[in-house]
């Protein structure tokens, strides 16, 4: 641990996983009154970091001022390999690249101080090659602080380029007043194909904070839609992210931020929507159908979504985000597309800066020909027409995601 006195504010860099967990109350209020992302609060990182810390070194930065805890900031380290080039990054812990942060656990005020104190500590103290803060939504606070650091700081240079978009649906307070900024032919639409589907299917709704064995339920049923189409979704395709989640759901007793938003029928489940829930901010991670035609006709899906934000908007949600891309239906429905920024600062060095330029050049091309070309063309194709079992996304590739 290493402790600095800084303009009368106290910081202190904690390196073991369980003295983190110690302050599991304060970060939990820490991030209620900064209205922080559940990506940064304290039952996601432990849980994250029981599933994936192995074999990663924890450097998470806390602020006090007169003994109160005002800001938060948990990193990991690890060596990544570039072909043959060792490379040590850090990254904010519990995150992955569908992890879109907008809100970080800082107070404010503290924002710029923290983040140029991690930089500096990460670089100079942990000898880190580059600090990645991928993916950066153009609505995040902390972007134009981050860009400011890049441009500012002596010794420490900025990367970045855009990488694509996200969707983010704005809410309003009531939902009929959220309902009414939709095109009457969506408005219309939406109200037909849930009366037949109430109609045929007896459907109702059930909301439940999931335990194991629902999420387990709810794994099935999206790994059903994918495979129906060759795909493995994303429970197959991520490492560990099932048992992951399945963890996750038995462990929180208090303040859980797992939803299942369902929509029932006769025979089972015709929807499901996964949802985390952070302060007024839900993530919505999955979507699973089942894979009844009427039901599809019927836009059991796009039901089931308008159903989902009608219950977030009852529970206080202000924003959901929808995830990366742009899907037709959901800016057709209400989304917005927003762009996503790669971030990366390092030490500005003439072996650094060609590491760093290595490290990239690698990683687009494992992108371009293991993920865009075998992932997502030929390899559903083969397992669709041999029957062969989907495999799970290099652990190399998801690495180099920077």
């Amino acid at each position: 641990m290493m402790a600095t006195i800084l303009q009368e504010r106290r910081l202190l860099w904690i390196e073991q996983p369980e003295a983190l967990w110690a302050l599991h109350a304060e970060w939990q209020a820490l991030a209620d009154r900064t209205d922080a992302e559940v990506y940064l609060r304290p039952a996601w990182i432990s849980t994250w970091w029981d599933h994936f810390g192995t074999g990663r070194t924890l450097a998470c930065l806390t602020i006090r001022e007169e003994g109160r805890l005002i800001g938060l900031l948990p990193f990991y380290i690890e060596r990544i390999w570039a072909g043959p080039v060792p490379v040590r990054v850090a990254r904010l812990a519990g995150a992955d690249p569908h992890c879109i942060i907008c809100r970080l656990p800082l107070e404010t005020g503290v924002v710029a101080m923290a983040l140029g104190e991690a930089l500096r500590h990460l670089v100079d103290t942990q000898g880190c090659h580059a600090i990645s803060f991928t993916p950066v939504s153009e609505r995040a606070a902390h972007l134009s602080v981050l860009r400011e650091i890049g441009r500012t700081e002596p010794g420490l240079m900025l990367h970045e380029a855009e990488e694509g978009s996200h969707v983010i649906f704005d809410l309003s307070e009531e939902f009929p007043e959220w309902f009414a900024q939709l095109s009457k032919k969506r408005r219309s639409q939406f109200q037909r194909d849930l009366r037949a589907l109430q109609s045929r299917y007896r459907m109702q709704e059930v909301e439940i904070v999931p335990d194991g064995a629902a999420f387990t339920e709810f794994a099935a049923l999206h790994s059903q839609q994918w495979q129906a189409v060759g795909r493995g979704g994303h429970f197959s395709d991520w490492p560990g992210s099932e048992a992951f989640y399945h963890d996750l759901a038995d462990r929180i007793a208090t303040d859980p931020p797992m939803r299942l938003y369902t929509l029932i029928g006769t025979t089972g489940p015709l929807a499901m929507q996964f949802a985390l829930i952070g302060g007024s901010a839900a993530q919505w991670r999955l979507p699973a159908r089942c894979l009844d035609p009427e039901a599809e006709r019927l836009s059991i899906g796009k039901v089931g979504l308008l159903r989902m934000i009608e219950a977030l908007i009852g529970q206080g949600v202000t924003r959901i985000e929808a995830g990366r891309g742009d899907y037709d239906y959901k800016l057709s429905y209400g989304g917005k597309s927003v762009a996503v920024w790669q971030i990366l600062l390092f030490r500005n060095t003439r072996r650094n800066r060609l590491r760093l330029r290595w490290l990239l050049a690698w990683s687009d091309l494992l992108h371009l020909f293991y993920y865009r070309i075998w992932f997502l063309k030929f390899a559903p194709k083969l397992r669709k027409r041999f029957g062969l079992p989907a495999r799970p996304l290099w652990r190399s590739w998801i690495r180099t995601r920077l």
